[in-house]
């Protein structure tokens, strides 16, 4: 299976901006950014609880933009004054991990066993990233890197193919790997 994720800046950094070039295996897990259930207009995406059992899907949009249906495989939940959040290992054809809030004092009414849906776009965690209390780990090959150059100058708003990253930071450029599931 063929996925595009968007790497951030701080991920990479997470990697020590090690270079990442194409043909490069990867340790890696999926996440969502933080949706709100039911924020349909919402554009970083959204969920909301299926009626029943559906058909487990990760289907493309554009770029990393996916629509999702799946299982609730498990579910940590993280409570701080201001803010809950669920996160919810979803089993899709790929396992993702969807960062959920209601943005109130009560965590998502969602349980493991109980089928979500909805579209975000997804994010590459590194295997070992502490970043997530829950994931999927697995490995990936790079079959393609995509630069947004969003500098000031030459190129600006240019997607540019590229064979490898360089080992810095790309700050407000977007990255997006194109990988394959090994």
């Amino acid at each position: 299976m063929s996925l595009t994720l968007r790497l951030s800046d701080h991920a990479y950094a997470a990697h020590h901006y090690l270079g990442i070039e194409i043909g490069a295996a990867l340790d890696i897990m999926i996440a969502t950014d933080l949706l709100g259930q039911g924020a349909f207009d919402d554009p970083a995406g959204w969920f909301d609880l299926a009626p029943g059992p559906q058909q487990s899907v990760l289907a493309p949009i554009e770029a990393a933009r996916y629509a999702f249906a799946g299982q609730v495989r498990s579910r940590f939940v993280w409570e701080e004054r201001d803010l809950t959040l669920a996160y919810l290992l979803l089993e899709t054809p790929t396992p993702i991990t969807l960062l959920a809030s209601t943005f109130e004092d009560l965590p998502p009414s969602i349980e493991e066993g109980d089928w979500v849906y909805g579209v975000a776009n997804l994010n590459l965690v590194w295997a070992d990233s502490l970043d997530i209390p829950l994931g999927q780990p697995f490995q990936a090959i790079v079959e393609e890197i995509q630069r947004l150059y969003l500098h000031p100058g030459p190129g600006f708003g240019l997607i540019q193919p590229l064979s490898s990253l360089p080992p810095e930071p790309f700050g407000q450029d977007e990255v997006w790997l194109h990988l394959r599931r090994k």
